[in-house]
């Protein structure tokens, strides 16, 4: 049986949102048995993610969040060093609880790092709970 959202207005097609985090919060420096530190894709498509999140919390009411469903990133071929991830969501449909992004992320010197697509779905907590 479908249920009725009532996420807030102010989301519309076209529009972005960018979050940048760095090392310390974002833990996406790792060593790899003892070698210098790598950056891995699952941490970039980690920010990526958690940037469509934060800026969709922002407009969930009360009983709503939202959840992934998709999370499609491919790498650059030489994937160069970060010490900060920028990642940017913009979005580009919705259908109904669907919303579909395109993510990108970039280090601190503007290199890009990685593209993809991103999909969220909104739900409703109660449905979920006990």
């Amino acid at each position: 049986m479908p249920y009725a959202v009532s996420m807030r207005m102010g989301l519309a097609a076209g529009m972005s949102y960018q979050t940048t985090e760095g090392w310390e919060t974002a833990d996406v420096i790792r060593t790899l048995g003892g070698a210098r530190p790598a950056l891995l894709l699952a941490d970039i498509a980690g920010t990526m993610e958690r940037t469509a999140r934060k800026w969709m919390t922002a407009f969930c009411e009360d009983d709503e969040q939202t959840v992934g469903v998709l999370v499609c990133v491919e790498r650059v071929e030489a994937l160069t060093e970060a010490i900060q991830i920028t990642a940017t969501a913009t979005l580009c449909a919705v259908d109904g609880r669907r919303y579909a992004f395109t993510i990108s992320a970039v280090n601190e010197r503007g290199e890009l790092l990685a593209t993809g697509t991103h999909d969220r779905r909104l739900i409703l907590r109660r449905r979920f709970i006990g």
